[in-house]
């Protein structure tokens, strides 16, 4: 990236500050040289090139006309300056990149940390959780100085934006991350040896793409080297979600070295994850044998609990279920059924 970067004079409001025009700023910064002044008074806000998040101009959502994602979450500071300025950030970052490229990095970066910022402080709630989970605007609005403190409030925004500017810096990596690995997954997609698996030469992040490329859903592990050795891996049923197209064998769950080895018949196991979702191996010999004998093993259909008592499983309404849950499966002879009671 050229370090040479046009001067600007901005704006943001004075008083206690938010994660969007925190992280506005931030974004500002990748591509300007920026003073900013920070401020509620028309004069001076008049005097600067850019203003956000005050002054009802182009990038101040506080008014009843708000723009609004087709997700309908509406902008705030963030989003707006993202929109505007996003995929010069990302241009300035990788010039070899492609419009298209950009595009998806611009794109997966709204989602994954612009437009919960902008939710958040346009009072839109983002999560019903049981246990309190911190999020980044609640992380940068720990940087107001508390009441007692004489800290100067200026100084304490400026730390928040230094935060806020690492964060996009890793979130705008993890996005090219995964433009970098796309050749190497599909290069490695089409030299399966076996439908069901995918072996990678080196670790790079292969879920999102090969959830783009595996139209058919064929591939059930990935294979890669890991620290230890290799990984072998589930793939997930859908992008969000964290149930696998096919579980680790259920004798793996929670074992390790030499214990997993005796089962698999392998004497340099690792371990398996007790949800059956990772296990490990040192050699690639190994780590092939536990993929062919997961790729091997007759997948669970585990029946829910419709039971009250064993006996019920000669009532005409338990077989019922069962004949209409097992019915729609195909390739029966394929699967193992456990009931769970």
């Amino acid at each position: 990236m050229d370090n040479k970067k046009p001067f600007k004079r901005v704006g943001t409001h004075n008083g206690k500050f938010h994660a969007d025009e925190v992280l506005a700023t931030a974004i500002l910064k990748e591509i300007y040289d920026i003073e900013v002044v920070r401020s509620r008074d028309p004069e001076v806000l008049s005097s600067l090139e850019l203003v956000y998040d005050v002054g009802g101009g182009e990038f101040d959502h506080h008014d009843n006309d708000k723009i609004y994602r087709e997700s309908g979450t509406p902008y705030a500071a963030c989003g707006l300056i993202w929109r505007k300025f996003g995929r010069d950030v990302i241009r300035a970052r990788d010039s070899s990149l492609t419009e298209s490229d950009i595009d998806w990095v611009f794109k997966q970066i709204d989602a994954v940390l612009m437009e919960g910022v902008d939710a958040n402080d346009n009072g839109v709630k983002t999560s019903e959780t049981i246990i309190p989970t911190m999020c980044i605007s609640t992380i940068i609005s720990g940087f107001n100085p508390p009441w007692y403190s004489h800290k100067d409030e200026d100084d304490a925004f400026h730390e928040a934006v230094s935060l806020a500017s690492m964060v996009l810096d890793n979130t705008i990596n993890q996005q090219f991350s995964i433009i970098k690995a796309r050749s190497k997954v599909i290069e490695a997609y089409k030299n399966r040896t076996k439908p069901q698996l995918l072996v990678l030469d080196q670790y790079c992040p292969w879920g999102r793409i090969l959830q783009e490329i595996d139209t058919e859903k064929e591939v059930l592990f990935v294979v890669y080297p890991n620290r230890e050795g290799y990984a072998l891996q589930t793939v997930r049923k859908e992008g969000g979600s964290f149930e696998s197209r096919k579980n680790l064998p259920k004798e793996w769950a929670g074992k390790r070295d030499e214990e997993l080895g005796k089962i698999i018949g392998i004497d340099d196991a690792v371990f398996c994850h007790p949800a059956r979702f990772i296990a490990g191996a040192k050699s690639f010999e190994s780590i092939m044998k536990m993929a062919d004998i997961a790729i091997d093993r007759r997948p669970e259909i585990i029946i829910p609990k419709i039971l009250k008592a064993p006996k019920d499983l000669k009532s005409s309404k338990t077989l019922k279920a069962f004949k209409n849950l097992f019915g729609k499966v195909k390739n029966k002879s394929r699967y193992k059924v456990r009931i769970r009671i």
